[in-house]
């Protein structure tokens, strides 16, 4: 019997767990997630938020299935440190946890800059459930939002606080709120689709100091000299893969975990899958690809490796691999 031990509570991870349970019926497989509430379907936040879907949608019944396919659960629970020669991991709650094989997938978390009034009410990410439950109360009483970012998620949060009503304005500090310059074409069209909708977008621009008023969030200056209102301020900035507990271990890492195209690391019991795992072919590593059919996808993957075939993750357009759920951005907005 094998032991596999999972790490991380989103779809790549969950996927993984199911695909070595389906091909390893009797290896025991356990799977730590760091949120209390993990297994939800992260896609849907902005329209949670937006008010479009109670929250009863964004759960994915994995508990259930975890139990009736004999998969342990350990919720809440954070790892701290690997010992590769031993094959444990440390959790956050002084436990430990054997492997023959692990994966990573722990995702991505957002930083947020240091700077005054970062730790004001009605400041915000948008990468969890506590964040969107947390955006979506402030809404009921909100007029205005300035959202620090770009990407998919700063796109999505604007999105949901326009439809609540808000005046937003987004503050991005490349010229586009989407990609790299590299899908110019792409960023052109989703801006003039956001002001379409009565969105404000500031290109080339920063937050340099929020203000506050009896503990809340009031409004945002930035280094060009501007004085936005805000009754809600979200980030959506420079996302780090989380892989703190590897740090020192001797597994690569570059932007995530380095891993083949099996996604397995340079330690070879242990593989990566999700916004975590940067594939390295040909000695050329490619750009994290975000999203949740990517991680769908190498989480059926890692977990085929895990299981000893030979499989292969995908690799493709990371602009596409982001969006859109099979749906167009700029038809989200309808």
């Amino acid at each position: 019997m094998v032991d596999h031990v999972v790490v991380g509570g989103g779809i790549a991870a969950t996927q993984a767990a199911e695909t070595i349970r389906r091909l390893r019926r009797d290896d025991a497989i356990t799977l730590v997630a760091e949120e209390d509430r993990p297994f939800y379907l992260r896609p849907l936040l902005a329209d949670f938020v937006a008010g479009r879907i109670e929250e009863e949608r964004l759960w994915r019944d994995f508990e259930s299935t975890a139990e009736a396919r004999g998969i342990e659960v350990r919720r809440g629970r954070r790892a701290t440190g690997i010992d590769r020669a031993g094959r444990t991991i440390a959790l956050d709650d002084g436990s430990t946890l054997s492997y023959d094989r692990l994966l990573v997938a722990t995702g991505v978390k957002p930083r947020r800059p240091e700077i005054p009034g970062i730790g004001l009410e009605g400041v915000t990410g948008f990468s969890a459930y506590a964040d969107a439950v947390r955006a979506a109360e402030w809404c009921k009483t909100a007029k205005t939002a300035v959202v620090i970012g770009r990407g998919l998620q700063g796109v999505e949060l604007t999105r949901a606080l326009r439809l609540r009503g808000l005046e937003v304005t987004m503050v991005v500090p490349d010229e586009s709120p989407w990609f790299p310059q590299l899908f110019r074409l792409k960023g052109e069209l989703i801006e003039r689709e956001m002001e379409r909708r009565g969105v404000e977008v500031v290109g080339l621009d920063r937050p340099a100091e929020l203000v506050g008023r009896e503990g809340r969030v009031a409004g945002v200056k930035t280094t060009g000299g501007r004085e936005l209102p805000a009754d809600i301020v979200g980030f959506a900035v420079e996302q780090r893969a989380s892989v703190d507990f590897l740090v020192g271990s001797g597994i690569s890492l570059a932007d995530g975990v380095v891993v083949n195209a099996r996604l397995q690391s340079t330690d070879e019991r242990v593989f990566a899958a999700g916004d975590v795992a940067q594939i390295e072919q040909e000695g050329k590593r490619r750009p994290i690809g975000y999203g949740w059919l990517r991680a769908m996808e190498q989480g059926d993957a890692a977990g085929r490796s895990m299981a000893g075939e030979e499989a292969v993750a995908a690799t493709g357009d990371e602009s596409e691999a982001q969006a859109l759920y099979g749906m167009s951005l700029l038809a989200r907005w309808d």
